[in-house]
């Protein structure tokens, strides 16, 4: 039994240490106590009564009496939040009782004090004074999101008490004082003669209403376990453990120079509700929106980004070639150079510095399956791979350019190249140069997949290091993140 009161004494000071630990939100609800700005501690006092009901009972006894037994009692709370909290609380008070009615038979004899049966003569008077630490806990708050007039809490603790209980019987005829049976001042049945004492366990229940802003009205009772069956100052054979009941009015003073106390939820109640804002209008709260301040009437993902229709990194609005793939520098356009003046752009130029017709991609009919057109024409589609941002990933607009170099090295079956990847300075050169090798290694398993023979493709990835263009400024950036594709002067047999 020592070892159960003892677990949950050291539960009551554990637990609301843990939960004090957390925000108001994870503990109670969404309408937030901000703790900061809300008083914590709080005095109370008050009157009580006390009923026993072990041996002998405060009420419905056998003599037709019911005994009042008045006390009175302080306390200090300090909640952790508006669910929990721990309540020191010290008390004194009058015992009273009688016999009770089944109890009067021949065989319900009182130890320690003679021959005395338990009857309705018999009568206990004494008083009590002890302290108790009780865990709080909001019952109301667990589920309410304002709570400004009412509070239901429960309190669980484990108290100790020191008393001292006399045992008497009336003389019917009112002639002799009434006989002192025992005295548990001095009674055999324990060490010493200093008052009894005892350990008790409580569940209590407790109604507060608030009455301003530094005043709360409290209704209680609560049912108390005591672990000793000499509170009443009867021991005997029928009942070990001993019951006992407390209901209480008082008054609690809340400390503190703030508006509110932890366990009213009226703080700033409007201010806290939850709200959808949306200040981009595009539909997308804030919350969720990645992009909180795009343009009033763009077009977005679900996620607020602004759609980017080419996949080119350039959002539509901003895009003046929405549907076709283009650079930063082009403003989202294809790049319109036509080096060699045959009216078909270099972006689309598989010979950009040889005359030829549009039918044949820019190169002359009778050079473009030569060895060396093929090659640049291939180093020219390759400047069009792309890859998603920081990532090996193509991107579905590269797979055509792919797959129109895999068809010219199949043209020169011999020829062997090289997959080289580059990036631009940003990130660590470490990081660059594992992406450039992993982004010239995905190009190469694609054409591997694709019918290319291994032994004629290698990937090799150079990070940062070899720049055609100045790192100082986007578009630059933009070119040197690059695939080249180069063939080399060993031949396949």
């Amino acid at each position: 039994m020592k070892r159960i009161i003892f677990t949950i004494l050291i539960g009551i000071i554990i637990t609301p240490m843990s939960y004090g630990q957390f925000t108001t939100d994870e503990v109670t609800y969404g309408n937030r106590i901000n703790l900061e700005n809300s008083n914590s501690w709080a005095i109370g006092a008050g009157v009580s009564n006390f009923i026993m009901h072990g041996d002998l009972r405060s009420i419905g006894s056998g003599d037709d009496t019911n005994y009042f037994n008045l006390g009175g009692f302080v306390y200090v709370d300090k909640m952790f939040n508006p669910l929990l909290g721990l309540e020191l609380k010290g008390f004194y008070t009058k015992m009273s009782g009688g016999a009770q009615y089944f109890s009067t038979t021949e065989d319900y004899r009182i130890l320690y004090a003679g021959s005395a049966l338990l009857k309705d003569e018999i009568y206990f008077e004494g008083a009590a004074y002890g302290a108790e630490l009780n865990l709080i806990f909001s019952f109301t708050n667990l589920y309410k999101t304002k709570n400004t007039k009412w509070n239901a809490a429960g309190y669980f603790g484990v108290g100790y008490q020191q008393y001292d209980s006399r045992l008497y019987e009336r003389d019917l005829t009112g002639t002799l004082p009434d006989n002192l049976l025992v005295d548990f001042g001095k009674n055999p049945a324990r060490d010493g003669n200093d008052l009894a004492s005892s350990i008790y366990l409580s569940a209590q229940l407790g109604i507060k209403r608030r009455l301003s802003k530094r005043l709360d009205l409290e209704i209680r009772t609560g049912i108390y376990f005591n672990y000793e069956d000499h509170l009443d100052a009867t021991i005997s054979n029928k009942q070990v453990w001993e019951t006992f009941f407390v209901s209480s009015v008082g008054l609690a003073f809340k400390l503190g120079k703030k508006k509110v106390y932890s366990i009213w939820n009226e703080q700033n109640s409007d201010a806290n509700s939850f709200k959808i804002i949306d200040t981009d209008k595009d539909g997308v709260m804030d919350e969720l929106d990645i992009e909180p301040n795009t343009p009033a009437g763009i077009m977005v993902y679900g996620n607020g980004k602004a759609v980017d229709a080419d996949k080119d990194g350039i959002p539509d609005h901003k895009d003046k070639c929405p549907l076709e793939y283009g650079s930063l520098e082009n403003e989202g356009c294809p790049t319109l150079i036509d080096s060699d003046g045959d009216g078909v752009l270099d972006d689309s130029d598989l010979c950009p510095s040889t005359v030829g017709p549009i039918e044949n991609k820019g190169c002359p009919e009778q050079e473009a399956a030569k060895p060396e057109n093929i090659n640049q024409q291939i180093a020219v589609l390759a400047t069009s791979i792309y890859f998603d941002t920081n990532s090996d990933r193509l991107k579905n607009i590269s797979y055509t350019n792919i797959d129109n170099i895999i068809r010219l090295m199949k043209k020169i079956p011999n020829a062997k190249f090289i997959i080289e990847g580059h990036t631009d300075n940003r990130n660590s050169d470490r990081f660059n140069l594992l992406l450039s090798q992993k982004r010239a290694e995905q190009v190469r398993k694609y054409m591997i997949k694709s019918g290319i023979d291994i032994k004629r493709l290698q990937a090799k990835g150079y990070g940062e290091s070899r720049p055609k263009f100045s790192n100082e400024n986007a578009g630059g950036r933009q070119l040197n993140r690059r695939v080249e594709i180069i063939a080399t002067d060993e031949f396949f047999n």
